[in-house]
């Protein structure tokens, strides 16, 4: 006789295993993340690897972020068209491109817009995050984080003290309308030469100075060849942090918050690229450049040169660049009376 509760258990065990057989299991996620070159050991490269390990470990590899940092996914142009096809989930992007969507995003550039680094994080985080997000938007893209680049200087083969100071010298610039008509302002010679050429254009006098971060001029070959820093601090300079807002959509509420949150805190990020600033401005001899603090009245030329270039900006861009301006003095004014 055969006994039904043994029987029973049977089949029930023999319908579990084969239910779990034909359940098919949970798909992983990937996530392309990507940037133009970034070599190993920066500040910007450790802040991908912690990117990718925080939402591999938090989504206990539910997803899976592959970083993209090394010039894998090529310029920044093809990134962020790669990010728009759904291709590329998530990318840091400069300002420069990100303004071929959102020409607002130049605004940004303005020579001397901030009084301090701590009026413009400020900024930044209470004011600028909520009105680029929105403009973004509109382009089914998701500001994730800010991305700090530092500020810029102008260097050159010669001390470059003041505007006068570049009568007569090649001037590189790049091809944002904001780069550009800064150039206009303080030079009579200015050379559009790409990022990629510059190191070309220094070492055959096709250019003999410029403007750009510490980050990007001291360990990229144009210090060695433009070996004097004016400490200009005319603009302050930051990258986006987007996702596809349509691939973030369909994820699960649980890893959109992973995703979300996957990148560092916006006072560590910058932490850690202003350490990484002053570790090249410390090792200003052993590289082979001369760094030069301007006076009260040197940087208060430059600022005087460069005026006319915020309403040239504002009216380059059009668009809603006249009311985010107006937003940034108002804060400007905030933050200043709260001091």
């Amino acid at each position: 006789m055969i006994e039904p509760v043994k029987t029973l258990s049977k089949y029930v065990a023999v319908l579990s295993a084969t239910l779990l057989l034909a359940t098919p299991a949970i798909a992983q996620q990937n996530i392309i993340g990507g940037t133009t070159g970034v070599p190993e050991g920066t500040a910007g490269f450790e802040k991908w690897m912690m990117f990718r390990d925080h939402v591999n470990e938090q989504s206990n590899n539910a997803l899976k972020v592959t970083a993209m940092v090394s010039g894998e996914l090529g310029s920044e142009e093809s990134i962020l068209s790669s990010l728009r096809r759904g291709r590329v989930q998530f990318a840091n992007l400069s300002g420069l491109v990100v303004g071929s969507i959102v020409p607002e995003a130049a605004l940004l550039q303005t020579p001397f817009l901030f009084d301090s680094t701590e009026q413009a994080d400020h900024i930044f985080d209470t004011v600028l995050f909520d009105i680029y997000s929105g403009l973004l938007a509109e382009h089914r893209l998701t500001l994730m984080s800010w991305d700090e680049v530092g500020v810029h200087h102008v260097y050159g083969k010669k001390p470059i003290l003041t505007p006068d100071d570049l009568k007569g010298v090649r001037f590189r610039v790049s091809s944002g309308l904001a780069a550009r008509l800064f150039a206009e302002a303080i030079a009579s010679d200015i050379i559009p030469l790409s990022f990629n050429e510059n190191v070309v254009g220094l070492q055959t006098g096709l250019v003999d100075a410029g403007a750009n971060a510490v980050i990007l001029y001291a360990p990229t070959g144009i210090a060695e060849e433009a070996s004097h820093l004016s400490l200009t601090s005319h603009m302050h300079a930051v990258n986006f942090v987007i996702a596809d807002s349509k691939w973030l959509g369909r994820l699960p509420q649980d890893q959109q918050a992973i995703v979300q949150n996957g990148w560092l805190p916006i006072d560590q990020a910058r932490a850690m690229s202003r350490a990484e600033e002053q570790k090249f401005l410390d090792q200003a001899e052993e590289i082979g450049f001369t760094i030069h603090t301007l006076t009260p009245a040197q940087r208060d030329s430059w600022i005087q040169a460069s005026a006319p270039v915020t309403d040239q900006i504002i009216e380059g861009i059009g668009g809603k660049a006249a009311q985010i301006y107006e937003a940034i003095q108002e804060a400007k004014r905030t933050f200043n009376a709260g001091r």
